[in-house]
């Protein structure tokens, strides 16, 4: 029977590696390509940024699902691959969650809203973890704080409503115009909204013309729109500041 797993992890690089979210779709790929299930999207959750807190450029965790019908071996493969491949010197944690429809998970939600805004320490996130057998959380080198960042990203991840979707979405041939419904076709999105959250009809003509970014919002992949000289256009991303 398959299953879907929330796999988390966070604090895995260091300046000169391979960013976290990477990471994590390398991992991923290679499962698929042994069969061992399928992933979908990557998506980065913002924590907060402190002087008390160890990171390397941006304190993100970066979560997916990941549809299996074993869910040990994905766990045992995870444990390795992120002990082989996290980077020197970081401090790598693992969250794997099973996700159960009946479950009530608003306590890691929680947890990771907490993150967002408060210096957590190790001890809150396996004091939470233990309300949920099911789950993994595991740390993999160095202090190991990297667990507190994985738990927190699968709560915000479980929200439905937090985090950018891993990967630029381009314009084909520079700018297109087409209607919101084409565009969602095209790209792969499920909604467009306004920056206040009301959604543009399927009939809306957008003029894309500069990289985007999607972002999760009620559970679904989602690009923000903004009127400019009466005509929409997806929010262009404008990557972080370092």
């Amino acid at each position: 029977m398959q299953k879907t797993l929330l796999i988390c992890i966070d604090d895995t690089d260091n300046l000169e590696s391979i960013g976290t979210g990477q990471l994590l779709e390398n991992m991923c790929r290679e499962m698929h390509v042994l069969g061992l299930g399928e992933a979908g999207f990557v998506s980065r959750h913002q924590l907060l940024i402190h002087e008390k807190i160890e990171y390397t450029s941006h304190n993100s965790s970066m979560c997916c699902e990941f549809r299996t019908e074993n869910p040990s071996a994905v766990r045992s493969f995870a444990t390795s691959y992120l002990e082989e491949h996290a980077a020197e010197g970081s401090d790598p944690g693992l969250c794997i969650l099973p996700v159960d429809p009946e479950q009530n998970y608003s306590a890691l939600t929680a947890f990771g809203l907490r993150a967002q805004s408060e210096v957590l320490q190790k001890t809150d996130a396996y004091g939470l973890a233990r309300q949920f057998p099911e789950m993994s959380l595991s740390e993999h080198g160095g202090t190991g704080d990297g667990v507190i960042g994985a738990l927190a990203g699968v709560g915000l991840r479980m929200s439905g409503s937090d985090g950018r979707i891993k990967g630029k979405i381009l314009p084909e041939g520079g700018c297109e115009r087409l209607t919101v419904s084409q565009f969602c076709s095209r790209h792969g999105i499920d909604q467009v909204l306004t920056a206040d959250h009301h959604l543009l009809s399927d009939d809306t003509e957008l003029i894309f013309d500069l990289p985007t970014k999607a972002v999760l919002l009620d559970n679904r992949k989602t690009v923000l729109a903004e009127q400019i000289d009466g005509a929409w256009h997806p929010v262009p991303h404008r990557g972080r500041k370092k």
